[in-house]
């Protein structure tokens, strides 16, 4: 029995293979008319994690009901102590808690971490006013323009990576701004 697969076979695997990867562009969520959607790819910092996981952001316009972050994991990670967004990819503020949820916002890790293998999902509620709670300027807007100029990141925490075990940029859909009507409008103006 020949061993040797031939070359068109290797090719049309490899070309199935790269449609089944896509060119790289993000997967937006569906979201109520006019709604700011973003994600974000989670990459593990340490090479050795076997974890992925990808994060989806949905905030409806104003007045058109609760935003939702969802947070899925693929893969093995111990000791998680927290997941939120953050300004910057590491070290910087707070700007919504995810897991666990926090009465104020003082962060508080899990306690004790969570642990899994397989998957994990979960789906977290917010509005303009729980994140506005963790901006210096108690104000939703900086939220929103900090996610129109790239800088917010989601953060999975563990106890032997404080800083961040897995990481990513959330992008916006463009235009990254609520859709009023036939145009667009900047949230609150």
């Amino acid at each position: 029995m020949d061993k040797h697969v031939p070359a068109p076979v290797l090719w049309l695997t490899v070309f199935v293979l790269f449609l089944a990867v896509g060119n790289g562009a993000p997967v937006w969520p569906d979201g109520p008319y006019g709604s700011l959607v973003a994600v974000a790819k989670l990459i593990p910092v340490d090479k050795s994690l076997v974890v992925r996981g990808s994060v989806a952001l949905v905030w409806p316009r104003p007045n058109m009901g609760n935003a939702s972050v969802a947070l899925n994991l693929t893969g093995a990670l111990n000791q998680i102590t927290m997941a939120h967004i953050r300004l910057n990819a590491t070290g910087a503020p707070i700007r919504l808690d995810l897991l666990p949820r926090y009465p104020n916002t003082a962060p508080v890790p899990l306690n004790p971490p969570l642990n899994f293998r397989g998957t994990l999902g979960f789906t977290v509620p917010f509005d303009y006013l729980r994140v506005g709670a963790w901006d210096p300027d108690n104000d939703h807007m900086n939220f929103i323009q900090l996610l129109q100029k790239g800088l917010l990141y989601v953060s999975v925490q563990t106890v032997s990576l404080p800083r961040g075990a897995l990481r990513g940029r959330l992008e916006c859909k463009p235009p990254c701004m609520f859709s009023i009507g036939g145009g667009a409008a900047h949230p609150g103006k």
